[in-house]
């Protein structure tokens, strides 16, 4: 039977050079052994070394394993396995080809109702480490199958060893894995990814990365060229005649325009290579065109059920007035504007029209989509009659400053929020407390199997 880690942690280290740290210290190089008790907010397994918590990448709870320390830094370490001594029964072997190399996914080698335990565990720990601790956390929600379920891919290009390589980056790394498969993405994005690649040289040394939508209900699929500088006419006629048929259902190829450097996502512009500049899709009843640059939700899966987790934690009633700020172009307004007497929903300017698009295709007339700031906007919503509801959805950086105690002052009775970042969920949900909110739930939502992302529905009533 191996040693227990407590009993090997000191024994095991490789002896350090003449002059170098003292034996037992955790230092780079050093080999321990640990156990793992569970999954961390960044993907690593967590175990406790001398007081500072180890990270240690596709590693899991409940294994023990020999590991080689590669970092160190105040109150944490890094490392990676070198034995595996003890397995786990909740390790399944992963689906994708790509899988430790590849940094979109962290998890795949854990079990399914392993991924949604741990997640409640992140949930709950991030709470108490920000004096929340006293707050209830209901198990985390997932939905099945956790696979093909993206409908947005983002890939970039690159070269390695003087060959063009299209895929992912490495997980915090810089190098670029060549994705022949994605087993979380839409088939549609999939086939896509396959067809720029077969397709060749685009964009005469242009093309940074690529952008595909596909849309779940209607199978239709969007393809953007992320480009640094404009196509000429040519390379247009090129991309367009190397890609129309080998997608299928393929009805918008876009351009985007992104900086020579940085991340693809910034600083986007688009324009119309070939079809229509969006693609169709339906949830729940629901029409919308969703353009290449708009947010929507990537899960198709997990949108549905989220709505209508959405609207039970609401519960509006015919006469209620709902605030929505950060709206986009109306993927949870419009099914709000169904159950409610009005909606004032806020957006960004470039996604207006598309906003009150949406609400006309679908001849939904009880929502008013605007672009001013959302406290302003609140205040003369509250002018105009009781605003009672409040769906808040921000983006990674949270809820502006000002806007819990602009809610308390409009007298908003429940405030339903789908936070995205652990980080900003407690301050948040903090600040919500601060201007007399009562928390009465807290429920982590998986819209990101395989990975350590989630989303959490927190709903909050006034005191």
């Amino acid at each position: 039977m191996p040693a227990s880690p407590s009993r090997d942690r000191g024994a095991r280290p490789q002896p350090p050079p003449a002059g170098g740290p003292k034996r037992g210290r955790p230092v780079p190089g050093r080999q321990i052994t640990v156990r793992f008790d569970r999954m961390g907010p960044d993907g690593e397994a967590l175990a406790l070394v001398e007081g500072r918590t180890l990270l240690v990448p596709y590693a899991a709870p409940g294994e023990e394993a020999t590991v080689r320390l590669v970092g160190a830094a105040p109150g944490r370490l890094q490392g990676r396995i070198v034995a595996l001594r003890t397995a786990s029964p909740h390790v399944v072997r992963p689906r994708c080809p790509h899988f430790g190399r590849c940094g979109g996914c962290q998890w795949q080698h854990l079990d399914y109702p392993t991924q949604l335990e741990q997640k409640t565990l992140l949930v709950r720990d991030a709470l108490a480490r920000t004096g929340l601790g006293g707050l209830r956390v209901d198990p985390a929600v997932g939905w099945n199958p956790p696979w093909e379920f993206r409908t947005r891919l983002e890939a970039v290009v690159g070269t390695r060893d003087g060959h063009p390589v299209l895929g992912f980056f490495t997980w915090g790394g810089e190098r670029i894995v060549d994705v022949r498969t994605c087993p979380v993405q839409a088939p549609g994005s999939v086939a896509a990814l396959a067809a720029v690649r077969a397709a060749g040289e685009i964009g005469g040394g242009t093309l940074r990365g690529v952008m595909v939508r596909a849309a779940a209900a209607t199978g239709e699929v969007m393809l953007a060229l992320a480009v640094s500088e404009p196509l000429p006419l040519a390379g247009r006629a090129m991309a367009v005649h190397a890609l129309l048929d080998r997608v299928p259902g393929l009805v918008s190829l876009m351009e985007v325009r992104v900086p020579r450097r940085g991340h693809l996502i910034h600083g986007r512009r688009a324009s119309l290579l070939w079809g229509r500049d969006y693609i169709r899709e339906e949830v729940a009843g629901i029409r919308y065109h969703i353009p290449a640059l708009a947010e929507f939700p990537a899960n198709a899966h997990a949108f549905p059920g989220t709505v209508e987790m959405l609207l039970a934690e609401l519960d509006p009633a015919a006469g209620d007035t709902i605030v929505e700020p950060d709206a986009g172009i109306g993927a949870y307004t419009l099914h709000l504007a169904l159950a409610a007497h009005r909606v004032v929903a806020l957006t960004d300017a470039r996604l207006l029209d598309a906003a009150w698009a949406n609400a006309r295709l679908n001849r939904i007339a009880n929502c008013q989509f605007y672009t001013r700031d959302p406290v302003r906007a609140l205040e003369k919503a509250a002018r105009s009659g009781p605003v009672r509801l409040a769906l808040l959805h921000p983006p990674g950086a949270g809820l502006p400053p000002d806007l819990p105690r602009a809610l308390r002052r409009a007298s908003v009775g429940r405030v339903v929020y789908l936070g995205r970042s652990l980080g900003a969920v407690c301050r948040d949900v903090a600040a919500l407390g601060r201007v007399g909110y009562a928390i009465t739930r807290v429920r982590p939502l998986d819209t990101s199997p395989q990975t350590s992302r989630l989303t959490v529905l927190v709903t909050a009533s006034a005191g």
